[in-house]
């Protein structure tokens, strides 16, 4: 279907795409390239990691569990896809593994996974 060039400045510029999604082509137009030279679409990828204040929140109750002051423990993120993984603390001679699940960067649940 041709767009009226009246629809759109002269700085826009549109690239027609088609997409297969089980077996139906759909053919659609976007401004500023799209796909092009044979490249295809892909979903973004959003990764949300635990901020300073979040792994704060983890070491102090992971002090509490180990028997040691928060100076003391320290904390490294493990295992994180998207936006929830593993976090372990450690201090003391001991180590305990917490899970998170974020849903901004300071926004986490927090729960112990051993």
């Amino acid at each position: 279907m041709p767009f009226p060039a009246a629809w759109y400045s002269d700085s826009v510029k549109l690239a027609s795409i088609v997409l297969t999604w089980l077996g139906v082509a759909v053919t659609t137009a976007t401004g500023c390239g799209g796909m092009t030279n044979g490249r295809e679409l892909t979903e973004p990828v959003v990764t949300v990691v635990p901020d300073e204040f979040v792994v704060r929140d983890v070491r102090k109750d992971a002090a509490r569990k180990l028997a040691c002051q928060v100076p003391a423990v320290e904390a490294e993120i493990d295992g994180w896809a998207g936006a929830e993984g593993n976090v372990i603390a450690f201090g003391c001679g001991y180590r305990v593994t917490y899970y998170l699940r974020c849903m901004t960067s300071h926004q986490c649940t927090i729960k112990p996974f051993d």
